[in-house]
């Protein structure tokens, strides 16, 4: 059986999408994968069995047009006839599409004759609202964000079956839309190949710790995703713990850069932050290790109710104490499995209480630490969560 992948960024860039494929391929699906070429890639190629199917398309153009999308068609227009070109060379039995804006495309694109499984990698519509593209004037006036909130329903009426992050964001869409059977939604978190990042070599001398008290972040930078209020944090505890230092990897939300260069040009900051703008995902495990404890500081709002992000779980696979924000789905498991605790979100004064409690508590820590790594052993993996992949394929036949 084949499966059409119908992905709107280069493939490898998303983790989730990576695992996905592989864990399909495993179980004896031949995938086939449509998305655009930002680079000099070959137009076809065969990546460990998965066959890619790439054309030309620049990342300046193709985010002017998705900007444009609720103003112009220009960019579901494109998408709908590559997928209907790729699905005439390939005829694959199923079309997979990632979030929810190319849900019409894979329906279209397969002339309503093929199963769309629709799999949302976050709350769009809340998202979209958060993004400071799409929102500031006058970028807004063409983005028309909001209009994604009425037009929801309709994008998910054209999956057959819709995959979510976690049992929360099933039951918000199930409240929001009762005429969704629930039977037709399959939660499928953002777990590790936990083979794949436990075979990644550990670089001890990539971070050189000495006396430092580390705490690790690893993702995009911008104020939504909490970053600023560590920073706020951080000055709070300068005094009490001296040793303390922010380790950041990820890049930093354009909008956002004049924010993050003030804050590092506070003395205070400039000495305890280190930032990096990117490092290859094999070299995660080395920066983790070489740190105490691990941060997810997003802001508690509708977008990230939705799930939790790949890097928590992977903080835990190498057995580290998290600090997170109370977002609902981070608390389920944070406090669920006692792997760390959580904080009240964009409150600086009760993150430096939580980073001074752990700090001051280092037996606690190894505590969580260990286990936190039992439940991705255990249970938030990828051999394990994707048997909800399995089922939802397997209850299309």
């Amino acid at each position: 059986m084949k499966i059409g992948i119908i992905l709107d960024n280069e493939f490898t860039i998303d983790i989730r999408v990576s695992n996905e494929v592989c864990f399909l391929k495993s179980i004896g699906y031949e995938i086939h994968i449509l998305c655009p070429n930002y680079n000099t890639y070959k137009e076809h190629e065969i990546i460990n069995g998965v066959t890619i199917h790439r054309f030309k398309f620049s990342k300046s153009t193709k985010n002017k047009l998705f900007g444009l999308m609720n103003t112009l068609p220009f960019y579901e227009k494109l998408w709908i006839k590559k997928v209907r070109e790729f699905v005439k060379e390939v005829n694959p039995q199923y079309l997979h599409a990632h979030d929810l804006y190319m849900s019409k495309i894979a329906y279209m694109g397969g002339n309503g004759q093929l199963p769309v499984i629709l799999d949302l990698h976050e709350n769009f519509p809340a998202a979209i609202l958060s993004y400071k593209w799409s929102s500031k004037f006058p970028y807004n006036l063409l983005s028309r964000p909001k209009a994604w909130q009425r037009k929801e329903q309709k994008y998910l009426s054209y999956a057959s079956k819709i995959i979510v992050l976690s049992n929360s964001f099933k039951l918000a869409l199930t409240n929001r839309y009762p005429t969704i059977n629930p039977s037709n939604l399959f939660v499928y978190p953002n777990v590790p190949d936990v083979k794949q990042m436990l075979s990644f070599p550990i670089k001890l001398d990539i971070f050189p710790k000495k006396d430092r008290f580390v705490l690790f972040y690893f993702g995009g930078i911008s104020e939504r995703r909490g970053i600023f209020t560590c920073f706020e944090a951080i000055k709070i505890l300068a005094n009490e713990i001296p040793s303390i230092h922010l380790l950041l990897i990820g890049p930093i939300d354009g909008h956002e850069q004049v924010t993050f260069d003030r804050y590092m040009n506070n003395p205070i900051i400039k000495e305890r932050v280190t930032h990096y703008k990117w490092k290859d995902i094999s070299d995660f495990s080395s920066y983790t290790i070489a740190s105490d404890i691990c941060l997810s500081p997003i802001f508690k709002n509708e977008q990230h109710e939705s799930g939790v992000a790949n890097k928590v779980f992977q903080y835990m696979l190498f057995g580290k104490p998290l600090i997170v924000s109370n977002c609902a789905p981070q608390i389920d498991i944070v406090e669920g499995r006692r792997c760390g605790v959580v904080f009240r979100s964009n409150e600086s004064d009760d993150l430096a209480a939580k980073i001074k409690y752990l700090y001051s508590n280092p037996q606690v820590c190894a505590e969580m630490g260990e286990r936190g790594r039992e439940t991705v052993l255990e249970k938030y993996n990828l051999e394990v969560c994707g048997k909800q992949l399995e089922l939802l394929y397997k209850s299309l036949i």
